[in-house]
């Protein structure tokens, strides 16, 4: 098998020969430089990715956990309204039941929610006048997944 040599040939005029020549060397111990430089760059823009897709990933499960939040929330305050409603009717006895548990079901923006309350009374005598404390408390709850978001609410009033 025969072997074929390439021969690079420089043009260089006979007075600047001898910088031709060293150019040509320099040339030759730098090959392969540029292949450790685009190594280099493709390594730091994958790390580069890498942090930008985890970044990416932990802002979708803030969102999922604020939005959630806000839904548990509103089923705390659903659960208090229902208690306070019980609590001081406009007409008729007051009843206020000691705990409740309701589960959102056809309810839009409130679909896998639901809610736990309490009410519970105190008398109070001042003085031969007596009064009832009510105190009002309820923890509302959202799943998604796997996450599971809680919100507690608390009013206090007295009749």
């Amino acid at each position: 098998m025969k072997q074929s040599t390439l021969v690079v040939i420089f043009m260089c005029p006979m007075s600047h020969k001898r910088l031709c020549v060293e150019q040509h060397r320099g040339q030759r111990k730098q090959r392969g430089s540029m292949l450790v430089i685009a190594l280099f760059i493709i390594i730091v823009l994958a790390i580069l990715g890498l942090a930008m897709l985890r970044m990416l990933a932990a802002s979708a499960d803030s969102v999922v956990s604020e939005v959630y939040g806000q839904r548990a929330l509103n089923a705390a305050r659903s659960g208090v309204e229902q208690a306070v409603s019980g609590a001081f009717p406009l007409s008729g006895a007051s009843n206020c039941p000691a705990n409740y548990n309701f589960t959102f079901t056809n309810t839009p923006g409130l679909g896998n929610c639901s809610y736990t309350s309490a009410c519970d009374v105190v008398s109070v005598d001042d003085s031969g006048d007596v009064y009832q404390y009510f105190r009002i408390t309820a923890q509302g709850s959202c799943i998604a997944g796997d996450t599971v978001v809680s919100r507690n609410v608390s009013v206090e009033g007295i009749q």
